[in-house]
Formats: structure tokens, sequence, C-alpha cells
């Protein structure tokens, strides 16, 4: 190999290096920001104002990394149904199943903080 293609094959891996390095940092920043968005309902059941509050800050993350938008996405869909279903067990004529319905979407909720806590572990 000569010199020149050499060198540029150094530039081009040390190019490649930079850029996944700068992703990391990147991807991590966006992990961390998620997950302090989601902390709020790792405990307890949550009021349909804190769910809503929660939804609403995730929204606002504009996330770039594919996987951490897809799993923000998912999440958001479960806080929907979980706020609406707080909000019609908080009233006076909740029908038979609702504590089910919130337990199940709290527990989904939960469960998707724990894959994205296992995807942006090192």
């Amino acid at each position: 190999m000569s010199a020149t293609r050499w060198a540029s094959a150094a530039t081009a891996a040390m190019l490649v290096a930079v850029t996944s390095v700068a992703c990391n940092d990147q991807r991590k920043q966006e992990c961390d920001r998620l997950l302090v968005a989601m902390k709020p309902l790792e405990k307890g059941t949550p009021t349909a104002g804190l769910v809503t509050s929660v939804a609403k800050e995730v929204d606002a993350l504009h996330l770039q990394d594919a996987t951490l938008a897809i799993y923000a996405k998912n999440y958001q869909a479960t806080l929907v149904v979980l706020s609406k279903t707080l909000e019609l067990k908080a009233g006076s004529s909740a029908p038979d199943g609702t504590d089910a319905v919130v337990q199940l979407n709290l527990k989904a909720a939960r469960t998707d903080a724990d894959d994205v806590q296992r995807y942006c572990a090192p």
C-alpha cells in the first residue's frame, strides 16, 4: 500500500473513531435527559396530572437517536392511556377493572423505563 493510501486510510479510521465518540456522547446526553424525565413515575401510583406532565416533558425532548425516539414514542402512548385511566378512576363512576388497567399501564411504563436504562447502559 502506498504512503498516500495509508495516510488516507488512517485519516478515515480516525474520522470514524471521532464521529463514534461524538455520537456516543450525544446518545448519553439524550439517555440522561429521557431517564430524568421518566424518573417521577418510578414509585407509587401517580396522579393523572403527574403522568400528563411527564408525557409533555418527554415530548419536548426531540430525541435524535432513533432507538431512543422509538422508546419515547411508545412510552408516551402508554402514558396517554395511563393518564386517561387515572382521570377516570378519580371520577365518581369508575368502572370495575379500572385499578387493574392503571396497574397494567403503570407496569408497562416502568418496563419501558427499564428498557431505556438497559439501552443506555455503557
